[in-house]
């Protein structure tokens, strides 16, 4: 009864801390004018959870703690942010530009490879802010330490994207839930997946 209890509570701690990781999403991304606001934001999120699960002495998840990450990661999240929205831009119009010209035999081919580009900045995507979180560098160095662990890692990368998928797949099925908990809930479950993995390290390196 006692460790049910206790599931219970941390279960309730978590659900709390998420609902703040949201809110605070929300005010910072549109304290940036969004455009400049989303990706620190993100950036702040992940970096929240990263002190929760180090589970030091006296945790710091409030809004100052957020403000203050937000703040630090500022450049170099929106560097990074616009770099994999340039990549997916650029994906998206080959996808448009593969469908609607006739490539002849060569359009198989061109599709599959498309396919596995886009399937490693999937992957690339999920895991660079769980990186960003571990270790202080710069934007090009994290887009180069993101597409290392896909390659290193790819086991690791996949499922990483899955958690992340499923999280949104569960959104989908229950969109109430989005605006309750929004970019916080993923962010969470592909973070406790990787530090499970015990691949990251416990003090921030660069």
């Amino acid at each position: 009864m006692k460790r049910v209890l206790t599931w219970h509570t941390r279960a309730g701690e978590v659900g709390l801390l998420l609902l703040k990781l949201h809110l605070l999403w929300v005010v910072w991304s549109l304290a940036g004018g969004i455009v400049l606001g989303v990706f620190p934001a993100t950036a702040a999120v992940y970096g929240v959870i990263r002190g929760e699960f180090l589970q030091s002495a006296q945790p710091s998840t409030g809004p100052g703690e957020f403000r203050r990450i937000w703040r630090q990661e500022f450049r170099t999240a929106n560097v990074v942010g616009y770099v994999f929205a340039t990549a997916w831009a650029v994906l998206l119009l080959d996808r448009h530009l593969l469908e609607t010209a006739d490539l002849g035999v060569v359009e198989p081919l061109l599709g599959a490879v498309l396919w596995l580009v886009t399937l490693f900045v999937s992957c690339m995507t999920v895991n660079v802010w769980i990186l960003a979180a571990h270790f202080a560098e710069g934007p090009f160095a994290l887009v180069r330490r993101s597409a290392i662990l896909v390659l290193a890692r790819p086991v690791l990368a996949l499922v990483t994207l899955l958690v992340a998928g499923v999280t949104l797949c569960v959104y989908y099925l229950v969109p109430g839930l989005v605006p309750v908990f929004g970019v916080a809930v993923p962010a969470f479950a592909s973070f406790a997946y990787v530090w499970g993995t015990a691949v990251l390290p416990t003090a921030r390196g660069s």
